[in-house]
């Protein structure tokens, strides 16, 4: 009867007993060698883009207002 009183501090024990091992056995990321090529790539992704542009004219103050209401 009294584990299942103090079940919380039973899975918080367990979730923290499972989280440093699983951080003591993993390995540590590899260092990712270094490139100097040009970023040619990306100008020509670039060039590509299409664009769009949206024109118009601005409301008067009385257009907003009559908007509003």
């Amino acid at each position: 009867m009294n584990i299942v009183k103090n079940m919380e501090a039973v899975v918080i024990a367990a979730v923290a007993l499972t989280f440093v091992t699983a951080m003591a056995s993993a390995e540590a990321p590899r260092a990712r060698p270094v490139s100097n090529a040009p970023a040619a790539a990306a100008v020509k992704a670039d060039s590509e883009m299409t664009t769009i542009v949206v024109t118009g004219k601005r409301l008067t103050a009385a257009q907003k207002a009559n908007l509003a209401a």
